[in-house]
């Protein structure tokens, strides 16, 4: 106390003089960096208030950063209370802050250019703030103008670059009734973030409140960075550190994959979206609770939490949809929202993974969706686990009911190779045919259930380039319903018995077995056996997609097992882009008629494994391995 007794009475002899020596000898042998003020010092001195006027300081920055000053401020305005400080206090009647520039910058986790050798190693919340709100001094009035703050953490690779047009603080206000309460801070600013510009505004308590910790300190916020629009409107128990968080948070955009530039949190292109819940911070940990809204068409709701306190941020979410609509869903598979994409040729999305989005941030995320609506798959509901942890994204488990039945298994992407590998096992069971054909023609003759495998592994920064590298194994297995008797005649030109079908009532034959099976070598399927065994035809083809070029090449050629008169025995062939293929009549009507005399017993014995996808529990299914077992004995 003595002491502080001496330093203000050194003030009022000294002045100027004495006060510009304090700031950069004393001050730069603290800090060990050059404190400098280069314009003028005016102190005038009295016992009620004492007026302090610095021009242009400047804070050398640590070695080895890219500015050469930490901190450059072009005029400091201040009149304090002086009696207060012989008590120990400081009391600020005024401040007038004129063109701060603050450059922050973290290398690493141990080196970063607000450290400084002889104090406390401070973090990024404790850097230039007090960490007790009694200990932030009295303020009256606070005018901030002209402010410019830069932070690069390249630990976590966010830049941000916001200017603080205006900045006020009032000790006493009267109540808003508008706010709900004392409206005495005011922020305004724009700036940014990961390269993309925002603007910010902010509304806060009296300059007193800020100071009472027996109080909450009620804070709103707007944030504007392009079609993102974000409101928090609630309390904060600790401002200064930015926790005891509980506030409505409401985030509109055009697109959920915008979120990045503000959290790092890499989420899939989507359409319009609407969420509003309450948020809350613990520590280092935000959470979002029961927060619901909209995404496209569909809706969603839940909890989510993120941790930002390790070198990467670690987002937890459950989430759940009523009615989720598979067209919002395309952003996963690179798809663009809302048919923004440019009309192409090609049927398989060629959109780069973005990379640099998996490697920023981990996360566990579950999806579930209670109803899946969608206009070509008959989706019934989906249950996904996105994991992802150190650029490694894991779909596991991968369940969607479809068409009655249910595709399940695991997907991997590793973003950590400059080419990622991609790699998918799914399973097929019990799928129902007649939803593929609902609202046709077909669907009254239409039934059965298949069931079947895709086992690929592939590399490329998007699906198209992973599928045109792909190797691995397709396999589809039928039975045990019936399809459409035209489809069947058709295949084969039989015009005696497609003719009335074509202008009376459709019938259905019997399905008794169907396996398709392709063998899948960098990009190229080939099939190793496409049979389909009906009541009235053995239907034996063959099949080749280029996935890199998405053409197809096949044939599907029938032998008959009545004997119509009118068969023209003409095989069908399928050519051209697989997002537009041609059906054609086969050149040579006689070049595949042995495909009939093909031993069907060496194709199909090795597919007796699989008949688990279409079977029920323990019940066998008789069709197929009645075809199995016949084709064994030839």
């Amino acid at each position: 106390m003595v002491l502080l007794v001496v330093g203000v009475l050194c003030i009022i002899i000294f002045s100027a003089s004495l006060l510009r020596t304090l700031i950069e000898v004393k001050g730069s042998q603290i800090l060990e960096r050059e404190i400098s003020v280069d314009g003028e010092i005016r102190v005038n001195w009295r016992w009620a208030y004492t007026h302090i006027y610095v021009e242009n300081i400047r804070l050398q920055n640590a070695a080895n950063f890219s500015e050469p000053d930490m901190a450059r401020i072009e005029l400091i305005d201040l009149h304090f209370k002086p009696l207060r400080l012989l008590r120990g206090h400081i009391d600020i009647s005024e401040i007038n802050i004129v063109a701060p520039e603050i450059y922050l910058e973290r290398k690493s986790v141990d080196l970063a250019n607000w450290n400084f050798p002889a104090l406390a190693p401070a973090d990024t919340d404790g850097a230039i703030v007090a960490r007790s709100r009694y200990e932030f001094p009295v303020i009256d009035q606070l005018k901030i103008s002209r402010g410019h703050i830069v932070f690069n953490d390249n630990l976590k690779g966010l830049n941000l670059d916001l200017q603080l047009d205006s900045v006020t603080g009032h000790e006493q206000v009267a109540a808003s009734s508008h706010q709900g309460f004392e409206k005495g801070y005011t922020l305004n600013g724009s700036g940014k973030m990961r390269d993309k510009h925002f603007t910010i505004t902010a509304t806060g308590g009296s300059l007193s409140q800020l100071r009472d910790a027996s109080v909450s300190f009620p804070l709103r916020l707007k944030l504007e960075m392009g079609e993102t629009k974000v409101l928090v409107d609630g309390r904060f128990q600790n401002p200064l550190q930015l926790d005891g968080v509980d506030a409505l948070l409401e985030i509109e955009g055009t697109n959920l994959a915008d979120i990045f530039y503000l959290t790092a949190i890499p989420l899939p292109p989507t359409p319009h979206y609407t969420l509003k819940g309450q948020l809350t911070k613990s520590g280092n940990v935000w959470s979002y609770h029961k927060f619901k809204g909209q995404v496209g068409s569909s809706d969603l709701a839940g909890n989510l939490s993120y941790d930002v306190g390790g070198e990467r941020g670690y987002l937890t979410a459950d989430l759940t949809s009523t009615v989720l609509n598979a067209a919002d869903l395309g952003g996963f598979i690179g798809l663009d929202p809302e048919g923004e994409a440019v009309k192409s040729t090609r049927l398989i999305p060629d959109v780069p993974l973005a990379r640099e989005r998996l490697l920023a941030t981990d996360l566990d995320i579950q999806l579930k969706a209670e109803q899946v609506t969608g206009p070509n798959l008959p989706f019934k509901g989906m249950e996904i686990r996105f994991d992802l942890r150190d650029g490694s994204l894991k779909l596991n488990p991968f369940n969607l009911v479809l068409a009655d039945g249910t595709v399940d298994g695991i997907i991997e992407i590793d973003a950590n190779p400059a080419v990622p590998p991609m790699t998918m096992d799914l399973n097929m069971r019990q799928l129902n045919l007649v939803q593929f054909f609902k609202g046709t023609r077909f669907e009254s003759t239409t039934d059965g259930m298949f069931g079947g495998r895709i086992a690929l592994a592939g590399e490329g920064a998007s699906l198209a380039e992973v599928l045109a590298t792909s190797n691995g194994d397709l396999t589809l297995i039928m039975s045990g319903g019936e399809i459409s008797q035209l489809l069947i005649e058709a295949s084969d030109l039989d015009i005696g018995q497609a003719f009335p079908l074509f202008f009376g009532k459709d019938k259905a034959t019997r399905i008794n077995c169907g396996v398709l099976d392709f063998d899948v070598k960098k990009g190229m399927l080939t099939s190793e056996v496409v049979v389909l065994d009906t009541n009235d035809s053995l239907l034996v083809g063959d099949v080749s997609i280029n996935l890199k070029d998405e053409k197809i090449n096949a044939w599907l050629d029938a032998k008959p097992k009545d004997n119509s008169l009118l068969s023209l025995r003409v095989p069908i062939t399928i050519s051209g882009q697989l997002k537009d293929p041609r059906i054609g009549l086969h050149p040579e009507k006689t070049a595949v008629r042995g495909v009939a005399a093909i031993a069907l017993g060496a194709l199909l014995t090795p597919y007796a494994a699989i008949l688990a996808f279409i079977e029920k529990g323990n019940v066998p299914n008789t069709d197929c391995r009645a075809l199995i077992s016949a084709a064994n004995k030839q």
